[in-house]
Formats: C-alpha cells, structure tokens, sequence
C-alpha cells in the first residue's frame, strides 16, 4: 500500500516524535502523514488525540453535539461555507428526532435564526483572533445568540425533545472542510493511540468519509477528487455535484452518532444506519449519500440482527462512482419503487403467496448471473447470499431497512397518525436501552405483532410486521 506524498516534503519532520516500536515502511508513512499536521500546527511533544481537538480546534455546541472545526477552515471562505451548512444540518438533525418522538413531520430548520447565523459565518469575523481552542459562540456571537444557543443545549441535553428521560452528554463530532486534514489527523489518531492504529492506518483511508475514533467520528465534508486512490491532497466538495447532499451527509453520520449515545449503544447498528436514511429522506426529499450499502472501501462489517448484513462501520464510494439501479430514485419513493420491482421480478415464478412476495432477485455485477433470495430479512433468521450476490444484497437490504422503517412510521399501527404516535413511542421505548437481542420483543409488545418470522411462510401464516410490510410493497406501497 501507498499513498502519495506529493508536495509535503516541506512540512515533514526529520525525525517522528514520539517512541514506539519497529514500524514497516507503510507505517513509516503514516507516521509522515501525521507528522504533517503536527508540523503545520506547531506541536513537538503529543500526548493523545483528544487533548489536541481541546487544544488545536475550534469548538461549538450546537444541542446534543459538541462540534469540532480544524483553525484552518475558519480562514478559508468555501470550507467556512461548507462547515457552516453542516453544522445547520446538525439543527435540521435534531428537530427531526424531535419531530419524529412528537409524532409530527420533520422539516429542515433553514429559516431559524441559528441557522442563519451559522450558514453567515465568514473569515472575516475571525481575523486577528485566536481560534485553536476557542468556542465560536464566545468568539463572534453577539449575546442573544448565546443565550440562543446555551438554552438549546440545555434542552437538548434533557433528552426530553428525543424522548428520554436522563440527561445526556455530549455528542463529539469532527467535521473536515478539507478531506487532506481528514486523512493527516485520522494518522495522527492512529500513531497516538495504538488500540486505534489498526483501523485508522488503512489503505482506504484515502477514499473514506467518515473514521470513528472510539465515541468520536471524523467526517470530512470533501470526496476524493483524484482518480487515483493513493491521493489524498484534492478534494471536492459534497455539495459541488449536489448542493442538498452535504446536509444529507452530515445528517446521516450525526443520526448514527445520535443513536448510539440516545437511545443505546447495545442497539442494533443496522436499525441506527435505516433510521437515519430514513430522517434523511424525510427532511430533504433524498438521500444522495456514499456510506452505506455496496461501500467496496469499506472498514468492517458489524453484526446485526434487524438486517443482517445492512451495516457498514465507515467508508466511501469515490464521487465518480456509477449510480446503481438501487439508487436511481435517490430514495425519494423511500426505494419503494426499486423494491416493488425486484419482488415482482423474483416472484414472477411463484407458486404460492409467500414466494410470491418474499422473494427477490440478486444481479452479480460482474457475471451477469442472477439468483433468488427469500425474506425475511428482518431478524436473526435472514439467509445470506454467496459473495458473488453480496454487493447487491447489500443494497437491497440498505433499501429494505429504509422503506420498512417508513411503512412502520406511517402504516405499522393501522391508520397514519396511530402509526406515527406509536413510532414515537418505539423511539421512546428505545431510550429505555433496549439491546439488539430484545429488539424483535419491543416492537411485539407496542405493535402486537411479531418483527418477522423464522421462515417465508411463516411470515403470512399469521400476521407480522415484515409479511404486512411486503403485502403493502407488492401493491406498490
């Protein structure tokens, strides 16, 4: 593995300042790449990555996040642009859960004057000022907007508005106007702390999005914009192509962080990741976003039961890559369409009911062969295709999380608004801190129905919230 170094001879360090033990020549170079940034930044004597967001960051706290900014976009107009827009979507983020526990629609929060104010910030207002360890509230916010934003996070931090009943702590979040930063401090993660070297020295690295340093996640705002996988020097920006998708981005990686400290960190990460696909559609229409699903760069895969297989730990697709016929819609029918289409074309052959609908049809995109694979796909006794069939599948299951979770929220309970009461209910239930193994018992005692079933004619010989779910996907939703 190797990556390109090009134009960093100036900023490297003769010598690596901190002791360690043999390293081979990649190692060797992710340490140059961290050196790079400790070097810019002036830093001889690191101790842990955390003390450096404290020292050499910006900070803010927008609600439940406490957000951090590299000093460097403050000074840079279109990376402030960028950081300002993500940290308006992390507003839109939380009125959306809010929204959601309430039994109301989300909307995004554009026209709110936090939202203003931070879309307004500019360099200009931080020139001649010390920014590495400042609070931009402190720094450049005129009185009212403090006490604007210090009541926010005082009532987001209740947890009442996500429907909790303790109080929360913070949610750390980095944000990367600049995808060559993201890289050099998820290097400098990695060198200072040896339980995270592992994941964060990675020969993807150079085409991720995202990196989660234990409780923390790195999210750079910036795809790749080099055809090679070994640059990491340019990017551009995920709003260049579409400008709705940086909100949508950082609404998705922040709706997974929320998860996880809200309403569990035993819950499945898979029903985290469909949830916050589904906010995503629901408050901007689309969702036009590169990390989840077939991520071929990805880091890992966790275990999950509510779809197996559906969870992606970090990790990107290039902004060059294809679009799929998974997501040609962008999600705006919540995949329904795609869905609906796949079931009939693996259904067509069907005998009975159950093959009928639970079945849908895998494309290899490599042979061209194809294959059947049967719900259900909620719950433990989904069956996995082989590798051939997996990219797709995985796709499929991104899409099926998504759309049954939307069916749940406006159908599961009968009538639209019984539905959306009782998924706020389920969110509530959820803060209680309800596992991954007691998820298929919480959705039966709110909804009186099973989750799923062991097999496919297990599904409809008595009713249960998937078969339900595919009868409504095969009318077409």
């Amino acid at each position: 593995m190797k990556l390109s170094l090009a134009g960093m001879g100036a900023f490297l360090l003769p010598l690596v300042v901190w002791a360690g033990p043999a390293r081979t020549p990649d190692d060797l170079l992710y340490d140059e790449i961290a050196q790079r940034w400790l070097q810019r930044n002036e830093i001889q004597e690191p101790h842990g990555w955390r003390e450096l967001l404290e020292q050499r960051f910006a900070h803010i706290a927008l609600g439940l996040f406490d957000v951090y900014l590299p000093v460097t976009a403050l000074r840079d107009g279109k990376a402030l642009k960028d950081a300002g827009v993500a940290l308006s979507a992390l507003l839109d983020t939380q009125a959306g859960w809010s929204a959601w526990v309430a039994g109301t629609q989300p909307k995004i929060q554009e026209e709110e004057s936090m939202a203003r104010w931070l879309r307004g910030l500019t360099p200009k207002q931080f020139a001649g000022r010390t920014t590495a360890g400042a609070d931009l509230a402190e720094l450049v916010a005129e009185s009212n907007m403090r006490t604007a934003l210090e009541q926010y996070r005082a009532r987001l931090r209740t947890g009442t508005p996500l429907g909790v009943e303790r109080e929360l702590a913070g949610v750390p979040l980095v944000l990367f106007p600049h995808r060559s930063e993201f890289v050099e401090f998820t290097c400098v993660a990695g060198a200072l702390d040896p339980q995270l070297k592992a994941s964060a020295w990675n020969g993807g690295i150079t085409t991720w999005l995202e990196y989660q340093a234990n409780d923390t996640r790195f999210l750079t705002l910036q795809y790749s914009n080099s055809e090679s996988s070994r640059d990491f020097e340019h990017g551009v920006s995920v709003g260049e192509r579409n400008p709705a998708a940086l909100s949508q981005l950082v609404t998705q990686v922040a709706s997974r962080a929320l998860v996880a400290r809200v309403y569990s960190e035993g819950l499945d990460p898979a029903l985290g990741s469909g949830m916050a696909n589904a906010l995503v559609i629901d408050l901007y229409g689309e969702l036009d976003t590169r990390v989840d699903g077939d991520v071929r760069a990805r880091s890992s895969q966790g275990r999950s039961v509510f779809v197996p297989g559906g969870n992606s730990d970090g990790g990107t697709l290039p902004a060059t890559s294809a679009e799929n016929r998974w997501r040609g819609s962008k999600g705006r029918d919540h995949f329904v369409v795609i869905l609906t289409q796949v079931q009939r074309q693996g259904g067509k052959k069907g005998a009975t009911r159950s093959e009928k609908l639970a079945r849908f049809e895998l494309l290899s995109d490599e042979s061209g062969r194809k294959e059947l694979v049967s719900a259900p796909f909620l719950g433990a006794s989904a069956v996995k295709p082989g590798a051939e069939f997996w990219p797709d599948y995985l796709e499929l299951v991104r899409c099926y999380g998504v759309a049954f979770l939307h069916w749940l929220r406006l159908e599961g309970a009968g009538k639209p608004e019984e539905s959306v009461a009782r998924f706020g209910e389920f969110l509530r239930a959820l803060g209680k801190g309800v596992k991954t193994e007691d998820l298929p018992h919480t959705l039966q005692e709110l909804y009186g129905q099973p989750l799923s079933a062991a097999s496919a004619d297990e599904l409809f010989a008595q009713p249960t919230l998937e078969g339900r779910f595919l009868a409504w996907l095969a009318k077409g939703g």
